[in-house]
């Protein structure tokens, strides 16, 4: 059965799905068989779902979830391992997914050189996605454990520090603005839950679903024209130009 098709169902959240997707094309090209990837912060869904298609990957995902999530429960796919840490000693991949990560660690800096110097290959490529922008962090963002939220600019200073060069660099979900917004405000901190799986059934999660789609279809595009539009997701392309590390 198709990976993608696998999981999809109502439980399974549009914004999510709608994430993977946009993911699988900003990465494009990139994605070839034989790929090797270390992906930090990639869930089971989001490594099926973009490297699904593959038949010949390595696929090293470190989860960063909370420590109640048991990687033995995690579907089997053919080249892909769950793993808690990063890999030990100076393994190199070819490309590197940094998926809401930084906002979590304190020294996000450190933290992103630690993992370009260690595991970045020589013209390898990184992507990093983060939550955008301050004025949006809430009690979701309290309760999920993030120090903060990024702009552009600041996502980019981050790769440059890191000894990356930036290819293309963008928002997502900018349909997502004016509500995330609006929830800061309204979310009471000491009552945040995790919203836990989707529950509003087939049809809405099918039309939120196409709409977020779009959403990230048209900035993905505008982004690549040059012209910049904000979302509530930050991203960076970027590559290990340096000849070694």
């Amino acid at each position: 059965m198709d990976a993608t098709k696998r999981d999809d169902r109502p439980t399974r959240h549009p914004w999510e799905r709608a994430r993977a997707g946009a993911l699988a094309a900003l990465l494009g090209n990139t994605l070839h068989e034989g790929v090797k990837v270390l992906g930090v912060g990639c869930g089971d869904y989001l490594c099926r779902t973009v490297f699904g298609g593959l038949e010949h990957k390595e696929v090293a995902a470190v989860e960063i979830g909370p420590p109640e999530a048991r990687l033995e429960q995690r579907e089997p796919e053919p080249g892909i391992s769950y793993r808690r840490e990063l890999p030990p000693g100076r393994n190199r991949y070819d490309l590197t997914l940094i998926l809401d990560v930084l906002e979590r660690v304190e020294d996000d800096r450190g933290y992103l050189k630690r993992v370009v110097r260690q595991h970045v290959a020589a013209r390898g490529r990184v992507l990093v996605a983060v939550p955008a922008f301050q004025a949006l962090y809430s009690g979701h963002d309290w309760f999920r454990g993030h120090y903060r939220r990024y702009r552009l600019r600041q996502v980019e200073q981050l790769a440059w520090s890191a000894g990356l060069v930036v290819v293309s660099s963008g928002y997502l979900f900018g349909s997502l603005l004016i509500p995330r917004l609006l929830s800061s405000r309204l979310y009471h901190w000491g009552r945040v839950r995790d919203p836990g799986p989707w529950r509003g059934g087939r049809l809405s999660a099918s039309l939120l679903g196409r709409l977020l789609e779009w959403d990230n279809t048209v900035m993905i595009a505008l982004a690549r024209a040059g012209i910049l539009l904000p979302g509530a997701t930050a991203w960076a392309l970027c590559e290990n130009r340096r000849g070694g590390n």
